[in-house]
């Protein structure tokens, strides 16, 4: 028994020795994000990598970018090789984002990619570009080039909660929707903007699919009310007119927690699905001297939030419905847990039914607290 012992600690001790999986970083790009766009005309991916720099002076990072075209992706991010002299890393990449152009077999070439190679994260953020290309989300943000636009995007993402006008999506639950029978995907949207006189990266909003295809978006508000139906929305802001005394004023809502709950339900020959919601919100800020705070005004404000999150729901609902005729919800998700011999009847025909299925909605709003103040801020006139 010495001698196996023995033996296991020596052949042990080559295989543990050193990194076996050591890279020189000198040989080596690390890349933050990348940009993917499709050139109809010429048929070939157009590839924009975002590159970590180390800034002059070793005190902080930039970026910079390399751009590459192939008949493939993969051919694309070779050719940025090739020009760079370097091999890229991508086990350190946070987005992909892709251009308005990425559709059909496009961007299940990509997703192929991405889930083959090794070095890809399975929960990297992937989006979709808002402005013409997905190029312009890096050339026009951060264009010193002295800030990281990937690990920006990535911040707000995480930061999801506390916004609710957008929805995260990393790359292995886009590939599991995508492929799943029944539901369809919907990933978030990204575009240039202006703050404190720099151009950066604003995520808002949703692509929805159908298939693999983008049918169409929802705005920032229609994809609150969509983050309520799904069970997904967290946090966030809502604004709110309301009256009190016979005034009207507008009334800053905050969202503490949230729970949906949908069952469907067999009403004669239809399905119908119940949407149950149940919110806690405190009062955040009171536009204007109206007191809203008390019991009676209270009450008031409580139904207006209820009528208020209930016809946000009824839109976006009847939108997707009657636009796009895709079930971002994962209404079918529920009838067939539900309901497997009357999923089994419909799924055949599931768009045209899912377009024209009735929902039945309850809103009910619980006002836990108005911040630290009791009563509203009263100027004199």
């Amino acid at each position: 028994m010495k001698k196996i012992y023995f033996l296991i600690i020596v052949i042990s001790s080559f295989m543990l020795a050193g990194c076996w999986n050591y890279r020189d970083v000198n040989k080596m790009r690390f890349v933050a994000g990348v940009a993917i766009d499709y050139d109809k005309e010429k048929n070939e991916y157009i590839s924009t990598s975002e590159v970590v720099r180390l800034i002059e002076g070793g005190q902080s990072f930039g970026s910079t970018l390399f751009q590459s075209k192939g008949l493939t992706v993969f051919d694309a991010v070779r050719d940025t090789v090739m020009k760079n002299a370097r091999r890229l890393y991508w086990g350190h990449a946070k987005v992909i984002i892709l251009g308005p152009d990425i559709v059909d077999k496009n961007i299940l070439s990509i997703l192929d990619y991405a889930s083959r190679d090794s070095e890809f994260r399975d929960d990297i953020w992937i989006l979709v570009s808002a402005e013409e290309t997905a190029s312009k989300i890096f050339e026009k943000t951060f264009e010193k080039r002295e800030s990281i636009t990937s690990f920006h995007i990535d911040d707000i993402l995480r930061n999801e909660k506390s916004i609710s006008t957008y929805h995260g999506i990393p790359t292995w639950r886009f590939i599991k929707d995508i492929y799943a029978e029944g539901i369809s995907p919907t990933l978030p949207m990204v575009k240039v903007a202006k703050k404190n006189g720099e151009k950066v990266a604003k995520v808002g909003g949703q692509a929805v699919f159908k298939g693999n295809k983008i049918v169409g978006t929802l705005n920032e508000i229609e994809t609150k009310a969509y983050l309520w139906v799904i069970n997904r929305i967290k946090g966030g802001l809502v604004t709110i007119e309301t009256s009190a005394a016979g005034r009207k004023v507008d009334v800053t809502m905050e969202l503490f927690s949230s729970k949906t709950k949908l069952k469907p339900k067999k009403i004669g020959d239809k399905i119908i699905m119940m949407i149950d919601i149940e919110s806690d919100f405190g009062i955040a800020e009171i536009a204007g001297n109206v007191d809203v705070i008390e019991k009676s005004a209270r009450e008031i404000l409580k139904k207006d939030t209820e009528k208020e999150i209930k016809k946000q729901v009824e839109d976006v609902i009847k939108k997707v419905q009657k636009e796009y005729e895709s079930d971002i919800f994962g209404f079918s998700t529920k009838i067939k847990a539900k309901m497997p011999e009357e999923w089994r009847k419909i799924e055949s025909n599931w768009d045209m039914v899912f377009s024209g299925m009735k929902t039945e909605i309850n809103v009910k709003v619980n006002i836990n607290g108005s911040a630290l103040a009791s009563k509203p801020i009263k100027v004199e006139d």
